[in-house]
């Protein structure tokens, strides 16, 4: 990886792809068993790892929490549209979410529905009040939901290559010459 801590665009190399993904694989891995898996020394690691951090490619460190074990039998999808696309309306929706901790993600999407959301819930009274407290806004338009029953594939993070390097950061518009 480029020293320039400042830059808006740096090059991932082929080590820092190897240390992302296995990092993504098991958050607890330990300095020196990322680095001796990425061919290098400890220190060298941990600096690449700190930097990735200080520029967001690296966000947190998460726990993965057994639904089932904590007591959440139900998972599901909300498909909801708003009754309204105004500022307004998507900012008390958006408000209203935040304070419903079942919800666990909430997305902006193109299509029918405005809005996909992930709910967890410990049965289906807890399915309905999540449902209730979600329409609470007054903005809900519509929703369709979908209980989840099987999962067959759940891989957090995204795919990694780990034989190249990857250019990632934002690059400055203004500076780009416009191509031909």
């Amino acid at each position: 990886m480029d020293s320039c801590s400042a830059c808006a665009v740096w090059k991932l190399d082929s080590v820092d792809m190897l240390i992302l993904d296995n990092l993504q694989k098991n958050g607890r891995i330990t300095n020196v068993d990322l680095a001796r898996i990425a061919g290098i020394s400890a220190p060298p690691c941990l600096r690449r790892l700190r930097l990735m951090e200080e520029r967001g490619v690296v966000h947190g460190y998460h726990a993965d929490v057994s639904l089932e074990v904590m007591g959440f039998d139900i998972r599901a999808l909300y498909l909801l549209s708003l009754a309204s696309q105004s500022p307004e309306a998507v900012s008390a929706f958006s408000a209203a979410i935040a304070t419903v901790k079942s919800v666990r993600a909430c997305f902006s999407t193109s299509g029918n529905e405005n809005f996909i959301l992930y709910i967890v819930a410990r049965d289906l009274r807890d399915y309905d009040d999540v449902l209730r407290q979600v329409q609470s806004c007054g903005v809900v338009g519509s929703v369709k939901s979908y209980v989840l029953n099987n999962t067959y594939k759940n891989e957090p993070g995204i795919p990694i290559d780990t034989s190249d390097g990857l250019v990632v950061g934002k690059k400055d518009r203004k500076s780009e010459a416009p191509s031909s």
